[in-house]
């Protein structure tokens, strides 16, 4: 391995390229410099990135360089990977990083969406841990016979993931991640059924589901080998909102 500097600065192997690959054909120029590693090196790579560095200048003179320690050391000589350190002493790659993943990006906002019926459960004194159910989905074929999966406002992800909101793990026919879709939509009091992500097929009352279904009560609905009855808990009849408007909801002081 014969590492060479071109006059910007990159370093190549010239025994695979006859001039520098980053700058192109006319990248080395008589100013270039070749890199000789003086220790480290085994089958013609270096092990340890301590080692000290030769430079054997273009002229004839030669120029030892110890590399060891110095924050500013490139990993890889011939990526030129280095451990560059911004103004304030932090990494940039770490820098980079936290700006990709959002953080410090918003710092006031809340990591958790606000529920629907959050402003009600505060005023009943109620504990945040769950979302007040407004129906539910009973198996009444398949793997979960017999049991009900509670329904809340907004969409329930139908699918076999612990991160689905009806969760039918181990059943091999439903899609792991969002087979179906039950909505609830409090201002108009229904219930709908919607296509998930998954490019599997879902049923109700044997036509498939194609776009947004209105469900009427007990409505079948047929996702993989499972049977789902829906059975709704808010209705015209009754929704959340109407302990407000009957005053059961105790106001809060305003100041």
């Amino acid at each position: 391995m014969n590492l060479v500097k071109c006059n910007k600065g990159h370093f190549y192997d010239s025994d695979k390229f006859s001039s520098c690959p980053h700058c192109g054909p006319t990248g080395i120029s008589g100013d270039s410099v070749t890199v000789a590693m003086s220790s480290g090196l085994s089958g013609g790579a270096m092990t340890s990135p301590s080692a000290d560095v030769t430079v054997a200048m273009s002229g004839g003179s030669k120029e030892p360089v110890t590399m060891a320690g110095s924050s500013a050391m490139m990993d890889d000589p011939v990526t030129q990977k280095s451990q560059a350190k911004d103004v304030a002493g932090g990494s940039i790659v770490e820098a980079i990083q936290s700006i990709e993943n959002g953080a410090g990006m918003f710092p006031d906002d809340d990591p958790v969406t606000i529920s629907h019926y959050s402003p009600l459960m505060e005023q009943m004194d109620a504990p945040l841990k769950a979302e007040p159910v407004v129906g539910w989905l009973v198996c009444t074929a398949g793997k979960y016979f017999g049991q009900s999966f509670p329904l809340k406002s907004g969409r329930n992800f139908v699918g076999r993931s612990h991160q689905m909101d009806v969760c039918l793990e181990g059943e091999a026919s439903v899609s792991r991640d969002r087979h179906a879709a039950i909505i609830y939509e409090p201002r108009g009091r229904m219930f709908l059924a919607q296509p998930g992500d998954s490019r599997e097929l879902f049923y109700l009352n044997d036509k498939v589901v194609l776009d947004n279904e209105k469900l009427s009560p007990y409505d079948r609905l047929s996702v993989g080998k499972v049977e789902l009855l829906l059975i709704p808990f808010c209705t015209e009849e009754f929704a959340w909102e109407d302990l407000e408007k009957k005053g059961q909801v105790k106001k809060t002081d305003t100041k």
